[in-house]
């Protein structure tokens, strides 16, 4: 029995940005920024290069946390203007509007019709609260039910109790759900191990024909993963 829909955010349901420093991270830098330019003699040049350097661990450790970690490097403290600076960073980016993917809308809405949980499984540097607003803005957030951020998390997939969790939360059984992701490894082999059904969001080369020999369900439009869903129903 189907009972829910996982799906991946970046790249599947919402378009990233290239580039070196996305708008939104932009937001997030000025917001900070005009925090801490307050409380010390920091320049916004070399806040950005320290950003740079520790990019990448904002995918798995709190949005609080990942301030916190700006603040040590720059030698700001106090727990006073951590709270301003969280706040600042978290909230800079509730105006910011990320394109959709053709086909998402209508793979959610498909999803909703038949009464499937929705669920958002995603690496990001964005708190829960923060893909909710993401996906408010781009016109999705009314047909998801919940997100799991490896931000909050502190667990990024493929590691298969990011989708556990994410199940569990709406309690619905692993083997009752499809993920649909435009990632081989951290989407299809990762969903694989929580014990869920994947499908892959097939946008580039990368992974592709090992997904074909597991005998993967391999989509090159949204849309299609609706007959996929529709085929398991009646499984």
């Amino acid at each position: 029995m189907l009972r829910a829909l996982s799906t991946d955010l970046w790249g599947t349901l919402i378009e990233d940005e290239p580039g070196p420093i996305e708008t939104y991270t932009q937001m997030r830098l000025r917001a900070l920024w005009e925090v801490l330019s307050r409380y010390s003699s920091v320049d916004y040049n070399t806040l950005v290069e320290i950003y740079k350097r520790i990019t990448k661990y904002k995918g798995f450790i709190s949005p609080r946390d990942f301030v916190r970690m700006i603040m040590l490097v720059l030698g700001v403290g106090s727990e006073r203007v951590l709270e301003k600076a969280v706040v600042a960073y978290e909230e800079s980016t509730y105006s910011y509007k990320p394109r959709v993917i053709p086909g998402a809308r209508e793979l959610l809405e498909y999803a909703k019709s038949r009464k499937l949980k929705v669920v958002v499984v995603s690496n990001t540097s964005f708190s829960a609260l923060g893909v909710v607003k993401l996906l408010e803005n781009a016109g999705l957030g009314e047909y998801v039910d919940y997100v799991a951020s490896s931000a909050d998390l502190g667990l990024e997939k493929p590691n298969p109790r990011i989708f556990q969790l994410a199940l569990r939360a709406v309690s619905v059984d692993p083997h009752e759900a499809v993920h649909v992701g435009d990632s081989c490894g951290r989407d299809v082999l990762g969903s694989l191990l929580a014990g869920l059904n994947p499908v892959l969001y097939a946008r580039s080369w990368s992974g592709l024909n090992l997904c074909r020999a597991l005998k993967i369900p391999v989509i090159n439009r949204l849309e299609e993963a609706i007959e996929v869903l529709e085929n398991l129903a009646r499984s």
